[in-house]
């Protein structure tokens, strides 16, 4: 099943929960900390929407409080990638007030990875992040992706409310995890499993 829509509404139509509720919507209530109204507070797509964007300000606060320690062989490490030539097609450019900045494209898409992983119902298989550029990138966000995730679901889920959910998610974390803004994200779902497996 291909889920595959824009992030924004000018390109398509909003990605809707299965109870009709726009799925941006309820993220932004919920990322804002608003109580959840009367539908919102009975309706498990709602709920689980609400979940998820806690879930994800959990998870950026925990990467963000987070010591690092490095191990003993970090500085050949970063000597030996200071010597090796990064191909430039393995790293995403990131605005920042000091100039532009790099990101690994494979840490970028582990991030997004993780971040679904942590849904319920959900277990990501892999994900493609592409940066347009020239024309393809017109009229879009400074240094906006494109973001291609394949998905396995749980068996019985409803899959138009789950992938709303999924857009939502790496919409959200490419913005709060990676500073990386998203116009577009494309999900297929290539499977299902069961209860008690992955």
């Amino acid at each position: 099943m291909n889920a595959g829509s824009p992030a924004e509404g000018p390109d398509g139509p909003a990605p809707r929960l299965a109870c009709g509720r726009d799925a941006a919507l309820v993220w932004d209530r919920a990322a804002a900390g608003t109580p959840p109204d009367a539908h919102e507070r009975d309706c498990p797509h709602c709920n689980a929407a609400f979940a998820d964007a806690r879930g994800l300000d959990a998870v950026v606060h925990r990467m963000a409080s987070q010591e690092l320690e490095p191990p003993p062989s970090m500085m050949d490490r970063v000597m030996a990638a200071v010597l090796t030539e990064l191909r430039p097609h393995d790293l995403l450019t990131l605005s920042s007030p000091h100039g532009p900045a790099r990101l690994s494209r494979p840490a970028a898409a582990a991030v997004l990875r993780h971040v679904v992983d942590r849904m319920d119902g959900l277990r990501a298989r892999s994900c493609r992040i592409e940066q347009p550029t020239g024309a393809d990138a017109a009229g879009g966000a400074p240094h906006a992706a494109d973001v291609a995730i394949t998905v396995t679901a749980r068996f019985g889920v409803d899959l138009a409310s789950v992938t709303a959910r999924v857009r939502q998610m790496v919409i959200a974390a490419g913005e709060q995890a990676l500073g990386v803004p998203v116009r577009r994200v494309d999900i297929d779902v290539v499977d299902l499993f069961g209860e008690g497996t992955t």
